[in-house]
């Protein structure tokens, strides 16, 4: 008898479980049908990569031009960096390259995201948009990598780095990394649970305290639930710590360097150990600035007019 009453609320439960998926789902996809026209026109330039499509963003007309490369999993580096960058245009030439599977760039499916494929796309997709260095690469936490690999390759094109809380190679020597997790993830946000059970407004900074406009946010909202978690994300999830590991054995040359490091909130650290990776890079280069800030990991949207004010200073 208690088996049978078993059963008969578990096959309840499974049902009820299922529907609610069902309407889940179809609700998230009617909704992307209706936000699909805030992401027909991109913002930026549609270039060709590697067969795909990779958007380049270019804003402001000063004679240096700062590269933004975004950190991982930023939905959109264009509306991210904007807080930012707004402050910087009137100044200088601004470029945003928006990596394969990120903002309205094309997305990409088991293809490499070594760091030598990752800056080849980067450098190609500036060359079709006619965007000559030298260059200051401003990158923000993942980002870091590249720029460093960037300089130790290429040094005639680099000017200078900001980091704006950039990771260094020794920050994933321990980092955890769950690429299954992640596929679990991106399952349930491809059925639309992220729409929701997941408060985008308050969990993405650039929405939370960015300086965006409505429409903006609504674009970016937008881009969000069209592909909250990109496969070429997922692949550069698990080649990260290789990257790293790549990045670790070059030599950088004498250059500039500007490094902005957040309170370590949000990055899976303690303030004193990720506060720590950034001492010990600026100690072993004397080249560089550190300024040591009480905010979270995406500082360019927490602590925008000091950084404007401090990256100014640094160019001049």
């Amino acid at each position: 008898m208690m088996f049978r009453y078993l059963k008969k609320f578990f096959l309840c439960l499974l049902f009820t479980i299922i529907s609610a998926l069902v309407l889940i789902f179809t609700y998230h996809r009617i909704c992307l049908t209706k936000e699909q026209k805030l992401l027909d026109k991109p913002i930026g330039r549609l270039v060709q990569v590697d067969g795909k499509n990779m958007n380049v963003y270019v804003t402001g007309q000063g004679e240096s031009t700062l590269v933004f490369l975004a950190g991982g999993g930023t939905t959109s580096p264009i509306l991210d960096f904007k807080t930012l960058y707004s402050k910087l245009e009137k100044d200088y030439r601004v470029v945003i390259v928006e990596r394969l599977g990120y903002g309205f760039s094309d997305d990409s499916q088991g293809d490499s995201r070594d760091i030598d494929t990752v800056l080849a796309q980067t450098r190609q997709a500036l060359k079709k948009a006619e965007i000559t260095g030298p260059y200051t690469l401003v990158a923000h936490s993942m980002a870091g990598l590249e720029a460093l690999h960037w300089v130790a390759k290429y040094p005639e094109e680099v000017q200078g780095i900001i980091g704006l809380d950039m990771a260094l190679p020794s920050s994933y020597n321990d980092l955890n990394l769950y690429p299954g997790a992640y596929k679990g993830l991106q399952m349930a946000a491809n059925l639309g649970l992220s729409r929701v059970f997941y408060d985008v407004d308050k969990q993405v900074s650039a929405l939370a305290v960015g300086d965006l406009t409505a429409e903006e946010k609504q674009v970016y909202k937008a881009l969000f639930y069209r592909r909250p978690l990109a496969n070429a994300v997922y692949e550069e999830v698990t080649q990260v710590k290789q990257n790293a590991e790549a990045v670790s054995r070059e030599k950088l040359p004498e250059l500039p360097i500007l490094l902005f490091s957040s309170n370590g909130q949000g990055t899976g650290y303690s303030q004193e150990e990720w506060q720590g990776f950034q001492k010990d890079f600026a100690a072993q280069h004397p080249q560089t600035e550190l300024i040591l800030l009480d905010c979270p990991h995406y500082v360019h949207d927490y602590a925008s007019d000091e950084l404007a004010e401090k990256i100014k200073q640094f160019l001049k």
